[in-house]
């Protein structure tokens, strides 16, 4: 019952995806006063799903085209294959180790069943030997990853139903009830848990509180006819959030439960951006710019963002 639910939903997902896609429109959002430049970092054949850094600096990023995890040292260097056969490359978080976890999984065909066959996971890599192994399995879609306080790992699935956590190297499937989940992050204060929602009819940043996971609140709400499938999702020091917004091909910010406008505007899905991460300060990839990766293929700095 719960697989014949899971595919309905998928099912419906897609043909939401297949209307909006055909009657998508600009961004009702208004163009924020300040509006950044952008270079190309890389670009290759095939799609961008993920981008992170690291504690020190380096960047990594998943050409899920190519089912590749990719690691860029330091501002110049060459981009390096650290990892290479994942099926369905998904969201990127890092262990106290060093090492990386990256998901896999992240495709509708795998997504499809839910919680009824949960068929992703996320594999632990080591950035310097790039020797790898399944660090958990048994999560519905690995799509957005992030991390929480305590050792905990939160995973998304925009095709299904719910958060799936991770702690202690155990999988709770549905942690928190929240239709089509997708990027999320940690505020602050570490007490709350914000999740873009790509398949509801209007686009929706949903505040999980940490303490009680089953009472999601849709926090930011963009007008209906925005069509944005919200995707990737990170934020600033000061608490404000960026959303990558595919369908409309653009960046968002977003200051408060009403205060949103569009940072960045790129090209509209299928080539829309797909995930969000500021750079660290150290690497020299600046603190201030936010890098973006996208579904034709590229990872963009966009400068001076913050």
């Amino acid at each position: 019952m719960i697989g014949t639910i899971a595919r309905t939903a998928t099912a419906a997902a897609t043909a939401l995806l297949g209307t909006l896609v055909l009657a998508a429109s600009a961004d009702a959002l208004d163009d924020c006063p300040d509006q950044p430049g952008s270079r190309v970092v890389d670009s290759a054949t095939g799609a961008f799903e993920s981008v992170a850094f690291d504690s020190k600096g380096r960047l990594f990023y998943t050409r899920s085209g190519q089912g590749k995890l990719m690691m860029i040292a330091r501002k110049g260097a060459k981009p390096k294959t650290i990892l290479d056969g994942i099926d369905g490359p998904g969201g990127i978080v890092f262990r106290r180790n060093g090492n990386v976890l990256v998901g896999y999984g992240d495709t509708i065909a795998q997504a499809g069943d839910g919680e009824a066959d949960p068929q992703a996971g996320l594999i632990e890599v080591d950035p310097k030997t790039r020797r790898s192994h399944v660090f958990v399995h048994g999560l519905q879609m690995a799509n957005g990853v992030t991390r929480g306080p305590g050792g905990q790992i939160f995973a998304s699935t925009d095709f299904g139903t719910g958060v799936d956590r991770v702690l202690g190297g155990a999988v709770e499937l549905g942690w928190a009830p929240l239709d089509s989940s997708n990027g999320m992050v940690v505020d602050r204060a570490k007490k709350h848990l914000f999740v873009n929602q790509t398949f509801t009819p209007a686009p929706t940043i949903a505040r999980i509180p940490l303490s009680d996971p089953a009472s999601p609140l849709a926090w930011f709400t963009a007008p209906e006819e925005a069509g944005a499938f919200l995707d990737g999702l990170t934020r600033d020091r000061n608490g404000d959030l960026y959303a990558a917004a595919n369908g409309t091909g653009a960046v968002w910010r977003v200051t408060g439960r009403t205060e949103g406008c569009v940072l960045w505007q790129g090209q509209p899905f299928p080539s829309g951006p797909s995930d969000v991460a500021f750079g660290r300060g150290k690497g020299r990839f600046p603190k201030g710019s936010l890098f973006v990766t996208t579904f034709a293929g590229t990872l963009l700095q966009l400068p001076h963002v913050r």
